[in-house]
């Protein structure tokens, strides 16, 4: 349950490590079966297959990941309205459209867009002379898709949820559970330490009652011994 400790606050991801993660994801779809932890086991996998043990956690590379596909369903699907004339991303700019694209598109790699004003039916696309323009894909196709991400993503989100409270559960109980070891313990070093306490007192009273029994006997010999010098001394 403890966590491996990494040096991410000064491991500088790069864009080879992106290259690779992506194709990676790709080729280990196998990995990702959508069970409890299987998303973190795959990463770590990628991990220790690119020896990046102690620079970066699972759950790093997992966040990247998630990163890479919410940045391709914004592009893919821009929100009506949204300009792209701010120096934003966009599918023609963003180094790792194609690559998301061929990824999880569900088709080849090819050079995207350069503008997409909306998803809806009438899709706007700018484009140049050497940018052949993409025939817009059914809107069923592409919804179905956004769903089948959105419901993995939330299966996966549940999953972690309920491993969390799990791992939560557990470590609450462990606490409880030496808590009362601890209090159990201390209970029975103040009952010990209670009963050498009254031995103790005993033994001294016990040799404090002998003490006064022996001086109490001596006082009577010297008296009777001093009768005796008496009554020899008068006669």
């Amino acid at each position: 349950m403890t966590q491996m400790m990494t040096d991410e606050s000064v491991f500088k991801w790069t864009d080879e490590h992106t290259h690779l993660l992506i194709r990676w994801r790709v080729a280990h779809e196998a990995l990702f079966t959508g069970k409890r932890n299987a998303a973190i086991k795959g990463f770590e996998s990628f991990v220790v297959e690119q020896d990046l043990q102690g620079r970066v956690t699972a759950a790093f590379v997992k966040k990247k990941w998630e990163n890479l596909k919410q940045k391709y369903k914004d592009l893919k699907c821009p929100q009506t309205g949204v300009s792209t004339e701010d120096g934003g991303a966009t599918a023609a700019s963003w180094k790792w459209y194609a690559a998301m694209d061929e990824a999880i598109g569900g088709r080849p790699s090819i050079t995207p867009p350069a503008l997409v004003a909306s998803c809806g039916p009438d899709v706007a696309v700018a484009s140049s002379s050497s940018v052949r323009p993409e025939p817009a894909r059914p809107r069923k196709r592409v919804k179905d898709l956004e769903d089948l991400i959105q419901e993995m993503e939330e299966r996966e989100e549940e999953r972690e949820r309920k491993a969390a409270e799990r791992e939560e559960r557990l470590w609450r109980e462990m606490e409880e559970k030496e808590d009362r070891r601890e209090r159990e313990r201390r209970e029975r070093d103040e009952r010990q330490e209670r009963e050498v306490r009254e031995r103790e007192e005993r033994w001294h009273r016990e040799a404090s009652e002998r003490e006064e029994r022996r001086d109490k006997e001596t006082k009577e010999r010297d008296e009777k011994f001093l009768s005796v010098l008496e009554i020899l001394a008068k006669k």
